[in-house]
């Protein structure tokens, strides 16, 4: 191999580059120089930081931020050969992974991307070295090719086909398997040996960051008879995080490790336990709700994720049309009555309860909650734990509520006929009642609150709007690609939006390390406002049914879930797919009313 010629093949991969070495990076150095990104002071005081720490120039400059990690890693391909590529742009191969041990690939920091005609392709963040270079000839009887690609992009790639915390755990099954104490200890005795060990503790410390850093909302580690499964739930849908193989001989330790963690007892394994852990990172504090259940091989894990300073969401950040959004702003202005928010068990009600309480919280106006849990933590509002167990619930709440002039009340669900009987009672006396319901849209709402023992006319005077949501994963801005969907789409697209669908461009998911290879980052929110009018008041009053009630909110122009949905594919939000996903009925009989 020259010290200088270049070969590239199909411009994705340098098989024959300039090694890093010190005429690269004094190269490296007179460039920046020349083209003004480093003065020669600044150069002379990196360069004596670099002999005193040992590290390289490139890296130097890359911790210190003096260079943008863009341009100092494209002028790093330019001086050496090898192109500069989004590792975006490739389909990793679990062939070529398995060519290179884990222990190599993080010692090196590369990602092996795929082995085609006696060649293996393996992406780096900088320049490889003659030592990294002749340890993998040493491993490999192959060709090698080299691609830069950004060094985030490499450490995820890395976390997510060879397992988190890999490293670790290499080193936890190797101390095990060396030491015949653990074959002789007793089953009872040996999670408490096991939990003795940091390296335990610093797997699941290590499970949690990484969960929190990837804004999952649980965690699941759960036990089978040959393996361990860990699943992150990350934008309301459940991924399998790889981990490293030999995990299962540590499956006690890691349940009696949450479990100490959060103050419970590890010598109890038939019962379910419940408890919490605070977890302070990057400056944020966070609560996880931790539940344990034994199984028929072994304890199950599941950690709830809360953010104790959550960030509350916008309303003109939730994905609203023009008319939906007059809309919030309407029901948001009036005075009294009830406002309901539906959907099921992760639909998001809450948060949007909260962005519309944040728009209401003034100085000239009192607001008391009744939560269970208080999941958000807001200034200015009055919030009360429910707890049914000492015989608080929200019936109790809500009568000591109105004692306390309040404007508003935020009941955290709607239950039972008590409770649904109290907040139509605190709504008719000038209070505006804001709370959530498990139905499936916006109409069967109505017939929800009539099944729990409403009188109609109750229902008709005191409810002013209602709001479905569901939530869709929002398509990776990165990794999103052009595609053409079926005809039967586009013809459900032309009829529901039939002014932007013609100019509309699809999109479906492809996978990049930035949104951890499935195509989505983020969620963005699909609603079906109803405000009450008198036509349907008198229908509620006539006890129809909530099908007719729809059709009839359907003839006064009501956008549904569906509706909504086809409203962000057209945007290039998200997915057919996901809209599929969360919003599949009706969708026979809107093609004929909408």
């Amino acid at each position: 191999m020259t010290d200088r010629d270049t070969t590239h093949q199909d411009d994705k991969f340098a098989t024959d580059f300039r090694f890093h070495d010190d005429g690269l990076m004094n190269d490296l150095g007179q460039i920046l120089v020349e083209r003004g990104t480093l003065t020669r002071e600044q150069l002379h005081d990196a360069d004596t930081r670099r002999m005193l720490s040992g590290v390289t120039l490139d890296k130097l400059l890359q911790r210190e931020q003096l260079v943008p990690e863009t341009e100092l890693t494209t002028l790093l391909s330019e001086l050496s050969g090898i192109p500069f590529h989004p590792i975006a742009e490739f389909d990793i191969q679990q062939d070529a992974i398995a060519m290179i041990p884990a222990r190599l690939a993080l010692r090196y920091h590369c990602m092996p991307i795929f082995y085609k005609d006696d060649l293996l392709l393996i992406a780096v963040s900088h320049v490889p070295d003659h030592a990294m270079v002749d340890s993998l000839r040493l491993l490999l009887s192959c060709s090698l090719g080299w691609v830069l690609c950004a060094e985030d992009s490499i450490t995820k790639s890395i976390k997510h086909f060879y397992g988190l915390g890999v490293n670790a755990v290499d080193t936890l099954i190797q101390t095990r398997e060396s030491s015949a104490d653990d074959v002789q200890i007793e089953e009872t005795d040996l999670s408490s040996v096991e939990t003795a060990d940091p390296g335990v503790l610093q797997f699941v410390n290590q499970i949690i960051a990484e969960a929190i850093s990837m804004d999952a909302t649980d965690i699941h580690m759960e036990p089978y008879e040959k393996s361990i499964r860990l699943r992150y739930r990350i934008d309301g849908v459940l991924q399998e995080i790889p981990i490293p193989k030999g995990i299962q001989r540590l499956q006690r330790a890691l349940a009696s490790c949450v479990k100490i963690m959060a103050q419970l007892n590890i010598a109890e394994r038939r019962k379910p336990h419940d408890g919490r852990i605070k977890v302070r990172l990057k400056n944020e504090e966070f609560d996880l709700r931790v539940s344990v259940l034994p199984t028929r091989f072994g304890e199950t894990v599941n950690m709830r994720i809360l953010n104790r300073k959550s960030m509350f969401i916008d309303l003109e950040e939730m994905g609203l049309t023009q008319d939906q959004w007059r809309m919030f702003q309407y029901l948001s202005s009036i005075p009294h009555g009830i406002l309901l928010i539906t959907g099921p068990t992760g639909s998001g009600k809450t948060t949007t309860l909260y962005a519309l309480l944040s728009r209401l919280n003034t100085k000239e106006v009192k607001i008391i909650t009744a939560e269970d849990p208080v999941e958000y933590q807001m200034e200015g509002i009055n919030q009360i734990q429910v707890n049914p167990q000492i015989g608080l619930t929200f019936a109790d709440v809500l009568r000591s509520i109105l004692r306390h002039d309040p404007d508003i009340i935020l009941v955290g669900e709607i239950r039972d006929s008590e409770t649904a009987d109290m907040a139509v009672r605190a709504s008719l006396t000038g209070h505006l009642v804001c709370s959530t319901l498990h139905t499936n849209d916006a109409p069967s709402s109505i017939m929800r609150l009539v099944d729990m023992g409403i009188e109609p006319y109750l229902v008709s005077s005191c409810l002013e709007g209602i709001i479905a949501q569901r939530l869709v994963r929002r398509l990776c801005r990165t990794c999103r690609v052009q595609t053409q969907p079926d005809d039967i789409v586009t013809e459900e697209a032309a009829q529901l939006w039939p002014d932007a669908a013609p100019a509309a461009t699809y999109y479906t998911a492809h996978g990049c390390p930035n949104c951890n290879f499935t195509g989505y980052r983020g969620r963005v929110a699909l609603f079906e406002i109803m405000i009450m009018n008198d036509k349907i008041r008198a229908m509620i009053v006539r006890q129809k049914s909530s099908s007719d009630i729809r059709q009839a909110a359907l003839d006064m122009g009501l956008v549904t879930l569906r509706k909504s949905g086809f409203r962000q594919i057209i945007d290039g939000n998200t997915t057919v797919e996901e809209v599929m996903r969360v919003a599949r009925k009706f969708q026979f009989n809107e093609l004929s009313t909408l």
